[in-house]
C-alpha cells in the first residue's frame, strides 16, 4: 500500500479532491447532484488527466497542480455565473467577455466568502511542493507507467460512458438531439463533459454544419410561417401614428404596486397603468444576452440562444425585422441607447436591423451619471428632442439603462428610507427602480408638452428580472414567495404597457404572453403583416404558448416546469390559479411544440433561415 502511495498518491488525491468540489457544485447552486453525475464526474476526471501518469511522479506533481488550478477557476466561475445567469458558461460567452468587462460589477453578490475553501487545496498542496521541491523521487520504468495510463484510461470511460449508454438504451433525447440546455448537457454529462460537448457543437456549428438549408427544411419553415400569420386582420389603429418603444432595465413586475414601509416604489407606473393598457400576466424569455436578448426579441420575434447573444454570435444574419417593416411603411426609424456606439456590436446589429439612425453617448448632452452611464431622465428628454428632429411617422427604440447591475446608486439621491431591508444591493436596486419610475414619469410629461402622446402608439416593457429573487433573500420574502409559481412570476414577469393612440381609458389585458409577442401586436395594430416573425399578437383572447429557454412554458392556465434532470416528460405542471401541482396531462399538449419553437428559432438564427426564405445569397 505504501508502494501504491508513493507511486499514485498525487493523482488520488487530485482526483480525490476535485471530485468533492464537483459534489459542492450542486449545494452552491441549489442544483441536482445524483448517482449519474457522481460516476460520469469522476470518469471525466480520469480522462482528461490519465495521460500525467505516463510522466514521472517529479514533473507529474507539478502538472497536476496547475491543472488542478484550472480546473477549480473553471468549476468557481461557474457557480458565480450561475447564481446570476442560472446555467453554466459556454464557449460562445469568450466573444461577449470583453462586452461583461464593460457593465461588470455586482461580482460581490455572486461570490459567497465560502466559495474561496474551493482554493484552500491550493495554497496546501503549493507550500508542500516547495517544501519537497529538493525531494527525491524513485523513476518508475516507463513500461509500468504506461500500464497504469492505460488502466486509467479504461476506469475513465467506463465510469463516464456506461451512464450514457443506460440513458440511450432509454430513448434518452439528448442523444439523439441538440438540447435546449446547457444545464441538460450538464445533469447528463457532468461539468467536464457539458464544456466537451460545447466545445465540439460549436466548433460544429462554425466549421463543419452545412449552412444552407434543405427543401424539406424550407418547406416546413414556410408552411410554419404560413399558419403562423393566422388571418389578415384589420388595423386596430386608423392612420400611420408614430411609434415608441420603452425598454426598461432590469424592471420587475413585482415593483408595481409594491410599498415599503408605506413608501411606493412606482407611484407613477401605478397610475399610468390604470390610463393604458396593461398586460399583468407578461413574462419575460431572455437567457444569457439578458438586455441583448430582450432587444433582439422585440426588434425580430424569434427566442434567444441557448448559448450566448445573437448580438455577438450572428450579427449580420438577415431578419424580418420591426424596424424594417416599419420603414417600408414609410417610417423614419431610430435606435437611442446611452452607452458606447459599439458595445454589444449594436452599431451593426441596429444597422442590420434596418434603423436609420442610432444615437448612443456621443449623441447626449453631458449630464449625471447614474451606474454605467447618463441617468435615465436625462436619455429620456434628450431622446425627445431628437424625435421632434424625425420626420411623421417614426419608429423609436429606446433602451434604458439606470436601472443596470450592480445597482449603485448615488446616496444624495436616495429618496426613499429602505433601512429595513437587510441587504444594501436590493435596497440600491429599489432606489433604482423609483429613480426610473420618475424619470419614466418625465418622459411621458415631455412628449405630451411637445404634442407627441395623443396620436402615438407607445409601448413600454421591462427586459428582465433583476437576479436578486433566489429564495431567503430579502425580495422573496417580502414577495411572501413559496410556491413554483410564485417564484415564476418573481422572476419572470415584467411589467408591459401599451398606450394607443387618443386613447380614453385603460384596460387591463389578462392575456398571457412573452417578448416574442410584442413584435406581431404592433404590426397587429397597425394592420400589417407580420412576416418571418414566431410570436403571436396579445390582442387575440385565444390561449398563446410562452416559452422559456430551458424548455419550461406557460400554456392556458398551466405552467410546466422542465426538468432537465431527465426526460423532457418528467416535468412539474402547476396550474397559474391554484399554484398546486397537477396532472402532468394538463400541460401535455404543447409538450413538444415548445422544444420545437426552441429549436426552429436556434435553426432560423444559425442558418440564417430568413434570409434564405427571401431569397437571398448565403455566405457560408
Amino acid at each position: 500500500m505504501k508502494k501504491l502511495w508513493l507511486m499514485y498518491g498525487d493523482y488520488i488525491l487530485f482526483i480525490l479532491i476535485l471530485l468533492i468540489k464537483l459534489i459542492v457544485v450542486g449545494p452552491a447552486t441549489n442544483t441536482y447532484f445524483g448517482v449519474n453525475l457522481f460516476f460520469v464526474s469522476l470518469g471525466a476526471l480520469i480522462l482528461i488527466s490519465f495521460w500525467s501518469l505516463w510522466i514521472s511522479p517529479r514533473v507529474r506533481r507539478w502538472i497536476l497542480f496547475y491543472l488542478s488550478i484550472l480546473l477549480t477557476i473553471l468549476i468557481a466561475s461557474n457557480i458565480w455565473y450561475y447564481r446570476y445567469f442560472t446555467d453554466f458558461l459556454s464557449v460562445a460567452l469568450i466573444i461577449q467577455i470583453p462586452q461583461m468587462g464593460a457593465v461588470g460589477g455586482g461580482l460581490e453578490d455572486l461570490i459567497y466568502p465560502a466559495d474561496f475553501l474551493l482554493f484552500a487545496d491550493t495554497f496546501i498542496w503549493g507550500a508542500l511542493l516547495l517544501k519537497d521541491r529538493k525531494r527525491r523521487f524513485s523513476d518508475y520504468p516507463a513500461k509500468k507507467r504506461s500500464k497504469s495510463a492505460f488502466v486509467a484510461l479504461a476506469a475513465g470511460a467506463v465510469l463516464f460512458f456506461t451512464p450514457l449508454v443506460i440513458n440511450a438504451a432509454d430513448r434518452d433525447e439528448w442523444l439523439v438531439q441538440d438540447s435546449l440546455s446547457n444545464m441538460r448537457n450538464y445533469f447528463k454529462t457532468g461539468m467536464l463533459g457539458h464544456h466537451v460537448l460545447d466545445i465540439g457543437r460549436e466548433l460544429d456549428d462554425q466549421f463543419f454544419e452545412e449552412k444552407t438549408l434543405t427543401s424539406l427544411q424550407l418547406r416546413e419553415m414556410q408552411q410554419f410561417f404560413d399558419s403562423n400569420r393566422g388571418s389578415s386582420e384589420e388595423a386596430v389603429i386608423d392612420g400611420q401614428p408614430n411609434v415608441i418603444v420603452i425598454q426598461l432595465e432590469s424592471f420587475q413586475t413585482s415593483v408595481i404596486d409594491q410599498e415599503i414601509d408605506g413608501q411606493e416604489l412606482t407611484p407613477f407606473l401605478n397610475d399610468y397603468k390604470e390610463e393604458v393598457m396593461y398586460f399583468p400576466n407578461f413574462y419575460h424569455q431572455t437567457h444569457q444576452g439578458r438586455t441583448s436578448d430582450a432587444e433582439f426579441m422585440l426588434n425580430t420575434s424569434f427566442y434567444p440562444l441557448k448559448a450566448g447573444s445573437v448580438y455577438t454570435r450572428y450579427p449580420d444574419h438577415s431578419y424580418d425585422s420591426l424596424p424594417e417593416k416599419m420603414e417600408a411603411e414609410g417610417y423614419e426609424t431610430a435606435a437611442f441607447h446611452a452607452f458606447e456606439r459599439t458595445f454589444w456590436n449594436r452599431d451593426d446589429v441596429y444597422e442590420n436591423f434596418g434603423f436609420d439612425h442610432f444615437y448612443s453617448i456621443k449623441d447626449f448632452p453631458e449630464g449625471d451619471v447614474i451606474g454605467l452611464t447618463l441617468n435615465d431622465e436625462d436619455f429620456f428628454l434628450s431622446s425627445v428632442d431628437r424625435m421632434m428632429e424625425m420626420s411623421d411617422p417614426f419608429y423609436a427604440f429606446m433602451v434604458a439603462l439606470t436601472s443596470h447591475t450592480p445597482y449603485d446608486f448615488p446616496d444624495e439621491k436616495k429618496e426613499l428610507n429602505l433601512d429595513s431591508i437587510d441587504e444594501e444591493i436590493i435596497q440600491n436596486y429599489y432606489h433604482n427602480i423609483h429613480f426610473v419610475d420618475q424619470a419614466f414619469g418625465a418622459l411621458i410629461n415631455k412628449l405630451k408638452d411637445e404634442g407627441i402622446w395623443d396620436d402615438a402608439l407607445i409601448v413600454a416593457y421591462g427586459d428582465h428580472d433583476s437576479g436578486l429573487q433566489e429564495p431567503g433573500r430579502d425580495m422573496a420574502e417580502m414577495a411572501e414567495a413559496e410556491s413554483a409559481v410564485d417564484y415564476l412570476n418573481l422572476g419572470r414577469k415584467v411589467p408591459l404597457f401599451m398606450k394607443l393612440p387618443n386613447m380614453s381609458e385603460g384596460e387591463v389585458m389578462e392575456q398571457t404572453g412573452g417578448q416574442v409577442d410584442i413584435a406581431p401586436t404592433i404590426l397587429s395594430l397597425l394592420g400589417l403583416d407580420k412576416g418571418y416573425m414566431m410570436g403571436e399578437s396579445l390582442l387575440s383572447d385565444d390561449p398563446r404558448l410562452t416559452v422559456f429557454r430551458d424548455g419550461s412554458y406557460i400554456y392556458d392556465g398551466y405552467y410546466y416546469e422542465a426538468d432537465l434532470t431527465s426526460e423532457r416528460e418528467n416535468g412539474n405542471c402547476y396550474s397559474l390559479e391554484s399554484e398546486e401541482l397537477t396532472d402532468k396531462e394538463n400541460c401535455a399538449p404543447m409538450l413538444y411544440e415548445a422544444a420545437s419553437h426552441l429549436r426552429m428559432s436556434d435553426t432560423i438564427i444559425k442558418k440564417n433561415a430568413v434570409g434564405q426564405l427571401k431569397g437571398e445569397s448565403i455566405e457560408e
